[in-house]
C-alpha cells in the first residue's frame, strides 16, 4: 500500500466555500469525473468514471464518512486500485487529499507506475481546484 497526500492552505475567509465544495461530488466533477446523482453519505455505493486517452475507466466506490468538511470512500471490486481516498478541509483552512492504495489486481499491478503517475496528477488537480475555489470565494471581496 502506498500513501499519497497533497495539501494546501486557503485563506480563512474562503474556508466555508471550499468546505462546501469538497464535501460534495462537485469537487470530483471539476476534476473530470462522472459522479453519482446523490450527495456523498456514509454507506452510499456508487460509481465514478473518468476518461483517459479515450478509454472510460469505471471506479466503484462506497462512502465511508461524509460531513461538512469533506468525505472519504473505499474502493470496491472493479476499481483499478484497492484502498481509500479522502478529501478534507480542517478548521485552520488546510485542505488535504489523501489516499492509501495499491493496484487492485495483477493486471493493474503491471500498470502500477502509470497508476501512480495518474494518481499524482489527479491529486495535483484537486489542490488546484481548491486554490481556484478559494480565490473565487465571494467572502474574499473579489
Amino acid at each position: 500500500m502506498r500513501i499519497s497526500e497533497h495539501s494546501t492552505v486557503v485563506d480563512p475567509a474562503a474556508r466555508d466555500a471550499v468546505a462546501a465544495l469538497v464535501s460534495s461530488w462537485e469537487f470530483k466533477r471539476r476534476a473530470g469525473f462522472e459522479v453519482p446523482d446523490t450527495a456523498p453519505a456514509p454507506g452510499l455505493e456508487g460509481t465514478l468514471a473518468k476518461r483517459l486517452f479515450g478509454v472510460r475507466f469505471v471506479e466503484p466506490v462506497r462512502i465511508v464518512w461524509a460531513d461538512e468538511s469533506g468525505f472519504g470512500y473505499e474502493t470496491r471490486p472493479g476499481h483499478p486500485i484497492y484502498g481509500e481516498e479522502s478529501f478534507r478541509i480542517d478548521e485552520n483552512g488546510v485542505f488535504t487529499a489523501r489516499s492509501i492504495s495499491s493496484p487492485s489486481t495483477w493486471f493493474w499491478s503491471l500498470l502500477g507506475p502509470a497508476l501512480r503517475m495518474v494518481q499524482r496528477a489527479t491529486h495535483a488537480r484537486y489542490v488546484q481546484i481548491v486554490r481556484d475555489a478559494a480565490a473565487a470565494s465571494p467572502s474574499l471581496g473579489r
